[in-house]
């Protein structure tokens, strides 16, 4: 991530709550992201690329699956990237904006939740197909909202069109940029590119809803400061949440992945 943009916000590694709010992402996508590694045709010694590793847990997966290969995990701010002495895991200082690796130096690149939260996010995306090896493979995964366009509860489209709008304004988010990511990778060069997109409910007490609630509470003051959000409609989309039998698709995570030829 860059330092300024999200460095800066509200969702910003130094904020109260950021480390438990990231672990709240990982309860509800890493399973997908893990299923989706798993099926990778990947070499033991495979050499791998995290990028905006946040609290590690995808660069921990990593190495435990590919032991006599090695992670390298990056971020701005590495202060959540802790990793047993022995796991074959190097944490990097690392803006992928403005920082490079060599061509080709990687079996797989990922990255989830990063892109659509950076400014130069196409320019990055055609990087970051160059660092990985021919053959390698290439996964970047971005949450997307516009499943709440057609949603039927007013309220849940109002609060997340206001994230949408608090995100765009603070960091330079686009919640919609996921949409396109197989014709973004087919773009930049990559083949065989595939696509899984994971929906995320919320109201029924799983780990998207748990996400998704932390993120409403850490950018509560955001949204009120900005004047997005008045104190009634945070604390009655609260109050939909907890309705009992009330369930809604509120994002989903857009995974995509190719091959470099």
């Amino acid at each position: 991530m860059s330092t300024s943009g999200y460095g800066a916000s509200h969702v910003a590694h130094h904020a109260p709550g950021e480390h438990a709010r990231l672990g709240t992402l990982e309860a509800a996508f890493d399973p997908g992201t893990t299923r989706v590694l798993a099926g990778l045709d990947l070499p033991e010694t495979a050499s791998c690329l995290e990028l905006g590793a946040g609290a590690g847990s995808v660069a921990a997966w990593l190495a435990a699956h590919r032991p006599r290969g090695h992670v390298v995990a990056t971020d701005t701010d590495t202060r959540f990237l802790r990793f047993p002495p022995t796991a074959p895991v190097r944490v990097v200082r690392h803006d992928v904006v403005t920082e490079d690796f060599p061509p080709a130096s990687f079996d797989v690149v990922h990255a989830r939740a990063l892109l659509s939260h950076l400014p130069d996010r196409d320019r990055v995306l055609q990087r970051a197909a160059r660092w990985v090896r021919p053959g390698g493979l290439l996964v970047v995964e971005d949450l997307c909202v516009q499943v709440v366009d057609s949603s039927p509860h007013p309220l849940l489209r109002k609060v997340a069109e206001a994230g949408e709008r608090l995100f765009r304004a603070t960091v330079g988010t686009d919640l919609r940029w996921a949409h396109a990511l197989p014709r973004r990778l087919r773009g930049v060069g990559l083949r065989d590119v595939r696509v899984r997109t994971t929906p995320g409910t919320v109201g029924d007490g799983g780990a998207t809803d748990a996400f998704w609630r932390a993120t409403l509470d850490q950018s509560a003051p955001a949204h009120l400061a900005a004047g997005l959000l008045g104190p009634e409609d945070v604390e009655a989309v609260r109050a939909l949440l907890d309705t009992p039998g009330f369930t809604a698709t509120a994002l989903t995570m857009v995974t995509a992945w190719g091959r470099r030829a």
